[in-house]
C-alpha cells in the first residue's frame, strides 16, 4: 500500500489493487507517515496473560 501510494496510486484504486477499504488504506499510509518503517513490523501480542505461575 505504502509503495503504491508512493508512486501516486489514489486510495480508490489502491483499494481495489489489495481488496481492502479505503479506511484500512488510509491508517496504513497514516501510520507509516508517523512511524516510518517501524510501522509496517507486526507487533504479536501473546493475547491473555498467564492465569497460572510456575513454582
Amino acid at each position: 500500500m505504502v509503495l503504491l501510494s508512493g508512486q501516486g496510486m489514489p486510495v480508490a484504486k489502491i483499494t481495489a489493487v489489495t481488496f481492502t477499504s479505503a479506511d484500512r488504506v488510509r491508517d496504513v499510509i497514516h501510520n507509516f507517515n508517523t512511524d516510518g518503517f517501524d510501522s509496517l513490523y507486526p507487533k504479536y501480542r501473546g493475547g491473555r496473560p498467564r492465569t497460572f505461575t510456575l513454582p
